[in-house]
């Protein structure tokens, strides 16, 4: 099933806000050094990395934690690359991601879900990465168009 794009509502565009300001929270936290400076990918990921090491086990904070990342993420790939947020539902149920190139490919990233699989394996340092790889595939979609 191809899933089904919507605009956010006003709502989600404000709870994106949120998860923006308190990933800049959670980075100022673990690197007060960065306090005052834009938000980096690097920053982020070494944030996540060492909240990472503290072994969390509040389901409620991980979740926040997972989502603040993500959030943050998925903010990086629409402001560098020009994906949009967006509701995408399909057969398993509708979640925040961010899209580009409909009708050209239709790149659909779930941000908050992207973080959370790396989460689960410990996974860190990997947004730069990511980031990075996204951007060129998502430039070959381009140029095949």
């Amino acid at each position: 099933m191809t899933p089904k794009i919507e605009q956010l509502t006003e709502k989600e565009h404000a709870w994106i806000d949120a998860q923006l300001q308190g990933a800049a929270k959670l980075v100022e936290s673990f690197l007060p050094e960065t306090k005052g400076q834009p938000l980096s990918l690097k920053a982020l990921d070494e944030a996540f990395a060492l909240w990472l090491a503290g072994s969390p086990e509040d389901t409620q904070i991980i979740n926040a934690v997972i989502n603040r990342v993500g959030v943050a993420f998925g903010q990086f790939l629409v402001e560098g690359i020009g994906l949009s947020w967006v509701i995408a539902t399909d057969e398993h149920g509708s979640d925040l991601a961010v899209h580009g190139l409909p009708g050209k490919g239709d790149v659909l990233v779930y941000p908050a879900n992207f973080v959370a699989k790396r989460w689960e394996r410990r996974e860190t340092h990997f947004l730069g990465n990511s980031y990075q790889q996204i951007a060129e595939q998502v430039r070959s979609l381009e140029h095949r168009h």
